[in-house]
This record gives C-alpha cells, structure tokens and sequence, in this order.
C-alpha cells in the first residue's frame, strides 16, 4: 500500500510536543569508522538538498561526526536507520568524507562533556534536545542552522518536531525521531498465566502479583542506569498531575512539591516495594533488563518506541507475542489516558568551530532526514520528515500499534534527563534512585525536586 507515512500520524503530531534515554536506550559495541549495517538508497530529497555543497568539481573535504550509535550490527531500529544513512552517503555527497566515531551511550555522555570543556567538539554530533543541548547553545558552541534551512527543507519537517532544537528564535538541530513510550507486554506469558491484560492501575498491581507469585518479573527495569527510572516516574507524574502541571515544574513555573507529585512517587515506590521490578533492578543495567525482556523472562516493559526493533529481531524469543498498550490512569490523577512520556528530541549539533560549516550541516541534515524514514520502517519511533514509505505492508508491527495507539494525543512530556539537562538531571535520576530503593520518603523527595526550581 503505498501512501505518505504524514498522514497516518497527522493526528499524533498535532498535539503540542512538550518541551521538556534518553533517555534512549542502547546496544553496547566497539567504536566504527564509516559504518556498513545496510545500503539503503538515500531519499532524492535528502541528496538534493545537499547538492550545493557538494558539487562534483569541488575539493573533497573531511566531516568527522560522533554519535551514540557504537554497534553497526545492532538490531535496534535507530542504529539500523544511521548506518544506512553512513553508509549511503558517501554515494550522495560524494564531496565529503564523513569520519566517524561511535561510543556506548553512557560512555558517550561522558565523552562530550570532556570535548564540551576542552572546545574538542567534532564537525556534526548526537546531542538530545531541549535542556540537554542549552549548555552548548550558552556557550556557543554549536552553529545556529536557519540559514540552510530552506522554506522546501522547512515544509518536509513535520510540524512541532523542531520544538526541542529552539533557543531564542534560532534552530540548532534537524529532527529525526519522535519516540514515545509505552507498556510492553509479553501476551504469551499473561496467558499461560491466566492473567487479565490491565486496563486500570488496580489490575496492573494485580498482574505484577500474579508474576510474583509465578516466579516471572513483572516489569523489567535495568535502574543501574538510572535514566529508566525516570521514565517510570515520569509517566506515574503524567497520570497522577496531568502533563501540562508536570511539564510545568520541570521548566520550572510549577511545582514539584504538590499532593499529586507526592501521590506520583508514592505509586512509584509503592510499585517498587511490592516487587514490581523484580529483586534486582538497582543492579541490573538497561541492556541486561532489554535482554531479559526479549528472551521472555519478565511479562512487561515500560519503554520507549526503540524497543520494536528489538522485540521483533529474529533471535528474540518473543518475537510475535509482543504487544503495547498505553499505560493505565491512576484513579484520582488529574492526567488523561491519553497524554505520553516521549516526543522528538535526538538531533545532530554542527560545532560552531568547524571549518566547514556549510558541508557539516548539510551531513547533519541528510542523516536526520535519512534516518526518519529508515528507522521508522525498520520498527523504531515514528518518523518526523514528511516521506513516500511505498509499501508498508511489512512495517514493524508494534509501530503500527503505537502509530494507532497515539492517534488521539492530547499532550506529552518529553523525556525527563533531556528536558531539564545537566545537573539538573543527574539530580533527579538520583532522586528518583532514592524513591525506587526505599532511602526517601515521597514527600522527601518532592521537596528535594522543588528544591531545583528556587
């Protein structure tokens, strides 16, 4: 069937993406040079819009570029999506050779705050948006782009994806993603178990029980991380305040410390205690929680749409028993069932100090839109580029589902470490630590949150 990708999401992205792990999650690997995971045709668009830069009598110039995607043999969709782009690049604009180095994401994050302080920053990176991003736009350090943004570049990108790229008036990065987060549930194992899919808060604690009980993880949760933990609070904080109010306090107009917020970590707590995230959470990293998840070993998942490619890769035992529904509303919380922790949000930043700024932004813009289409396609986010996907007969299943299950959006809230950035963040990944292991108390916690905004 063939048909624009645009249509099928208009609704979902009509809604007002909230500003404000990343929080996307990751498959570890060595570092890559030109990376080899596909060779995808690139989109005419893309190499079009790169046309100026790179005509065929020009000097070759050298582009390095860093990102998060360390494994060119990854299953993931994102990972997928940017070695195609890599790879199909050196055929588009054969003008410029791109150089690049991949870093496991935790890793990565390290690496550019050390480049960040030194003025190393390479031509084009990964960076999340929104709070995570400022700090380079305060200092400088990355190139403002409206200048290559042309009004046709402009009316591909589909409206409300650039939102988190914006710092008085001027956009910084190329959208490529909008990923949301839903409850992943392992069907299978609810009905060997005889256990009722939840569709209210009450039956969810029921299933975790009834897992419990059963000797499966309920909900698989790699905290060692600290970034999953936000998500779990932050969609208990959505359904218990309402994503306006909680959008609010993390830029700061609002407040953390309200009787919702407290009711929020109170869930989150209560959720943990009871055995929720199974014995083991605090100890077991991100990748080891996907991977228990994926070989059938807990019965549900809260996370971010990157986790379709993973689910339906052919080494997983769960492959075709996956399904995602939206995660309950909690009875006396001001949220709707349908507002969403997630949005659009990673981008590649060009450094203001590059030589070649005309060529790395237009590197950074063929990646991004690239990537839209081939990630989305390969089971991983919806895309954020207006594209001819011909046919999506074969499209990842689960992004199928969650393209049905945002259709009525009412509102979001983007991913809580790229939102608030810096030591904001790393505050309330901590925090949030705190309230799943026991050491604080919810009230406790929400005055150490509001503590951030005074």
């Amino acid at each position: 069937m063939k048909k624009k990708v645009v249509k099928m999401i208009s609704l979902m992205m009509a809604a007002v993406l909230a500003l404000g792990c990343t929080a996307c999650g990751s498959t570890g690997g060595e570092a890559a040079d030109t990376g080899s995971n596909g060779t995808a045709e690139a989109d005419d668009s893309a190499a079009e819009s790169s046309d100026d830069s790179t005509g065929a009598g020009e000097e070759k110039v050298t582009v390095t570029l860093w990102s998060q995607f360390s494994d060119p043999n990854s299953t993931d969709g994102n990972y997928v999506a940017f070695y195609n782009a890599l790879e199909s690049i050196k055929t588009d604009m054969p003008n410029v050779e791109v150089v690049h180095e991949g870093t496991e994401s935790e890793s990565y994050k390290v690496k550019l705050k050390t480049a960040m302080a030194g003025n190393e920053l390479p031509d084009v990176f990964f960076n999340w948006g929104a709070g995570t991003m400022k700090p380079y736009v305060d200092a400088g350090l990355v190139l403002p782009l409206d200048e290559y943004m042309t009004d046709d570049v402009k009316s591909r990108i589909l409206g409300g994806t650039l939102d988190n790229f914006i710092f008085d008036g001027k956009t910084y990065g190329y959208p490529y993603s909008v990923a949301v987060a839903s409850l992943y549930i392992n069907t299978e194992l609810f009905e060997q178990n005889n256990v009722k899919v939840p569709e209210t808060y009450d039956e969810l604690l029921e299933a975790v029980d009834a897992f419990n009980a059963a000797g499966i993880t309920p909900i698989s949760l790699g905290e060692k991380d600290l970034w999953p933990g936000l998500m779990i609070f932050g969609i208990h904080a959505i359904r218990m305040a309402g994503a306006e109010d909680f959008n609010a306090a993390l830029n700061g107009t609002g407040s953390f410390d309200t009787p919702e917020m407290a009711e929020a970590a109170k869930r989150v707590q209560e959720l943990a205690a009871r055995g929720g995230f199974g014995s083991s959470a605090m100890g077991t990293s991100e990748d080891d929680a996907v991977a228990a998840f994926k070989q059938g070993r807990a019965a549900m998942m809260f996370m971010g749409s990157w986790l379709n490619g993973d689910c339906e890769a052919e080494d997983a035992a769960v492959k075709g028993k996956i399904s995602v529904i939206k995660f309950p509303v909690i009875e006396g919380g001001k949220g709707s069932i349908d507002e969403f922790h997630g949005g659009s949000g990673e981008t590649f930043l060009v450094s203001s100090s590059t030589e070649y700024p005309a060529e790395a932004a237009a590197v950074a813009q063929y990646i991004c839109e690239k990537m839209s289409k081939d990630q989305y396609l390969a089971g991983s986010g919806m895309p954020a580029w207006e594209a001819d996907m011909g046919d999506t007969a074969d499209l990842n299943r689960l992004s199928q589902e969650i393209a049905t299950l945002t259709a009525d959006a009412t509102g979001y809230v983007y991913w809580l470490d790229s939102l608030t950035g810096g030591s904001k963040a790393d505050t309330l990944m901590n925090e949030i630590a705190k309230l799943i292991d026991g050491s604080e108390t919810p009230e406790d916690f929400c005055k150490n949150l509001q503590a951030l905004n005074e």
